[in-house]
């Protein structure tokens, strides 16, 4: 796959770039290359403001806090998922309700949003996985027919696109993942916008 990015931001020299983040003395966040990391995605998904966490988990914990989750307010969820993509609600008291995948995409079925939704639904939780992007058209109509909100776990789409519009520029939240397993990695880190 070809990374859709060129310099300043983008460089081919890892070595280097971790021999100048070094030499900076300032190898924490907030430095020269998590500035140059949150302007790339912030251009790549047209988001207005990115910050960078160390984990998607973390994201989607902010995602939850930012949101008000409150104990009995229910969270839809897709079945297939890493644990975080529930326990981060779950920690605010929400009630995860598990929405059935496509087994074409083994991405939550949009067909089957809908049946879930009551009264205590607050969000609508979707992750786009192995790059395959979720039936977004769909899923916006519910979260905005109902008014909940739509958290994006796009940790497995980061350069995935749905109908030619980046993968993690649809939900209301959207959270991301460098961790070893995925797209782009650091070993650890997320993106929280």
């Amino acid at each position: 796959m070809k990374i859709p990015f060129n310099k300043p931001y983008w460089s081919n020299d890892e070595l280097g770039s971790i021999k100048e983040a070094l030499n900076s003395h300032h190898i924490s966040g907030g430095g020269d290359f998590s500035r140059k990391s949150e302007a790339l995605l912030c251009e790549y998904t047209g988001a207005k403001k990115t910050l960078l966490t160390t984990s998607c988990t973390h994201a989607l914990e902010m995602s939850a806090v930012l949101l008000n989750i409150e104990p009995g307010d229910e969270v839809i969820i897709p079945s297939f998922t890493f644990v975080s993509s529930a326990l981060a609600f779950v920690m605010q008291g929400a009630v995860p309700v598990f929405c059935d995948i496509r087994a074409d995409t083994l991405n939550i079925d949009e067909t089957k949003i809908e049946e879930l939704i009551s009264k205590r639904t607050k969000a609508i939780v979707v992750v786009h996985y192995a790059g395959v992007s979720c039936e977004m058209d769909a899923i916006l109509v519910l979260s905005n027919k109902y008014g909940l909100s739509l958290i994006e776990d796009n940790a497995h789409g980061l350069f995935g696109s749905y109908k030619g519009k980046s993968l993690g520029s649809f939900g209301h939240l959207v959270t991301q993942s460098f961790h070893e397993t995925k797209n782009i990695i650091c070993g650890e880190g997320g993106r929280y916008c």
